[in-house]
């Protein structure tokens, strides 16, 4: 777990939930709200790496647990609500992260069996678990982030499905702030550019080196030439879940290196 550089405590006797919690985004966000001093629960479907981030966070002297959870599953969903019930009075913060990524292009159909799993996974399932953690999410206010992507503001070849339930979740972020302004829950979106995670060298046959090789790569496509790393989303997210944006709330926060802050032609 990344050490607290910053000393801050911005989240002492509070409870965390972060969808997606076991790798990438979602495990940089899980340690540093962690190391911030909430309770974390890492739901997520890889139990070999949420037990690991879990394992992590605590020999850092914080504090999580772990959860499964299928977003695919309405029932699995659901399950996770009543436990997490059982175990919390309250829930403070819900990070709805989890997500898949498949390629297919619209003109040869290769999109149609993505279709359902991206949607299921990517937006139906972020909304199911936020209405099933509502009312603990009630009890003394809360805030939300929902992982958006720079693919919901841009078009991309191959990746319409994905993209399109970005650009989706900047409208289901508007809609929640405006329903649930009354209970003292803000939410906001976070639209990350690119970001070294697994899902873009897991399945590499040489991990480790494509990490390296994405790390140190020089783009274009971005002001400032460069990938980024899951902790500086993290610091972004976390910012959007604390205090200090106490007046900020359905709005979406672009980390992305100026991506969308560039010029065309």
């Amino acid at each position: 777990m990344s050490p607290n550089l910053y000393g801050m405590r911005r989240f002492e006797n509070k409870v965390a939930l972060i969808t997606g919690g076991a790798s990438g985004i979602g495990r940089a966000t899980a340690n540093r709200l962690a190391a911030e001093g909430a309770q974390v629960i890492i739901a997520d479907n890889n139990a070999d790496l949420a037990n690991k981030a879990v394992s992590e966070i605590e020999g850092d002297s914080g504090a999580a647990i772990y959860m499964e959870v299928d977003l695919g599953d309405d029932n699995s969903v659901k399950a996770l609500g009543r436990a997490v019930a059982e175990q919390f009075p309250a829930l403070h913060i819900l990070v709805n992260n989890a997500a898949i990524l498949r390629q297919g292009r619209i003109e040869d159909g290769g999109w149609l069996p993505n279709w359902e799993p991206e949607t299921a996974i990517g937006l139906r399932g972020w909304v199911l678990m936020t209405q099933v953690l509502l009312p603990l999410l009630k009890k003394e206010g809360a805030a939300i982030v929902n992982l958006s992507s720079e693919g919901g503001f841009l078009g991309r070849p191959g990746q319409w499905v994905y993209d399109a339930i970005k650009a989706g979740l900047v409208s289901v972020t508007k809609t929640m702030a405006v329903e649930f302004v009354d209970y003292g829950i803000r939410v906001n979106a976070v639209a990350p550019g690119w970001i070294v995670t697994e899902m873009h060298f897991a399945k590499h046959p040489d991990p480790e080196a494509r990490k390296k090789e994405l790390e140190e790569t020089s783009i274009t496509s971005c002001i400032m030439k460069r990938t980024a790393q899951p902790e500086e989303v993290a610091s972004a997210i976390t910012f959007l879940l604390s205090d200090d944006a106490s007046y900020i709330t359905g709005t979406t926060l672009h980390v992305d290196g100026g991506r969308m802050g560039m010029s065309v032609g």
